[in-house]
C-alpha cells in the first residue's frame, strides 16, 4: 500500500513523527535569521546613537550614562529574543495542531445527508 504525497511516513528515526522539525521549512528560517540578527542590530544601533548623546561636559556623569545606556540596550535585546523564542513556540504549536495535512475535515452541512427508511425525524 502506497502513502499518498500529501500524507508523511513516520519512520523509527523520527518517534514524533518530524513534528519537531517538520514546520522548520526554509522560509521560517530566514525569517529567524532576520529576526535574531534585528533582536541584536536594532537596539546596539540606537543605543551607540544615543550615547554619541553623553559625553563629558554635556552630562553630568557620562560614564554613568554611558552605562545606564548600555544597560538599556542589553535590557532590549534579551527582550526582543525572548519574543523570537514566543514567535518560535507559536509556530511550532501551530504546525503541530494543523498536522501534517494541511485540509479540514469537511463540516457536517458541506456533506449531504442520507435519509434513512427508519428515520422518524422530519
Amino acid at each position: 500500500m502506497t502513502a499518498s504525497p500529501e500524507t508523511p511516513q513516520v519512520s523509527a528515526t523520527q518517534p514524533l513523527g518530524g513534528a519537531l522539525t517538520r514546520w522548520f521549512t526554509v522560509q521560517v528560517r530566514r525569517r529567524l535569521l532576520l529576526a535574531i540578527a534585528a533582536s541584536f542590530a536594532l537596539p546596539y544601533l540606537i543605543g551607540e546613537f544615543f550615547k554619541q548623546f553623553v559625553q563629558p561636559g554635556l552630562h553630568n556623569d557620562a560614564v554613568r550614562g554611558q552605562m545606564l545606556i548600555d544597560f538599556i540596550v542589553i535590557g532590549a535585546i534579551l527582550f526582543s529574543l525572548t519574543l523570537v523564542l514566543t514567535w518560535l513556540i507559536g509556530s511550532w504549536i501551530t504546525a503541530v495542531m494543523k498536522g501534517p495535512r494541511v485540509e479540514a475535515d469537511s463540516f457536517p452541512v458541506d456533506a449531504p445527508r442520507l435519509r434513512s427508511d427508519n428515520d422518524d425525524r422530519g
